[in-house]
């Protein structure tokens, strides 16, 4: 199963990728807009990217 975990943040936002138990692939994206609409928009976009380009099954969130 190949797993994206994200520990998301306002600015700053980390990922983790797991093809079951290996981690493959890790790193963060940075949102720059003062505006957090457009930085939602743009946190949706890295996401649909990330899952996309690695065949992503399922994604977990950090609980705030």
């Amino acid at each position: 199963m190949r797993l994206l975990a994200l520990d998301q943040a306002s600015r700053t936002s980390g990922y983790a990728i797991f093809d079951d138990d290996k981690l493959i692939n890790s790193g963060t994206f940075t949102l720059k807009s003062d505006d957090i609409g457009e930085r939602l928009v743009d946190y949706r976009k890295h996401i649909e990217k990330l899952i996309c380009d690695n065949d992503i099954e399922e994604v977990a969130f950090e609980d705030i």
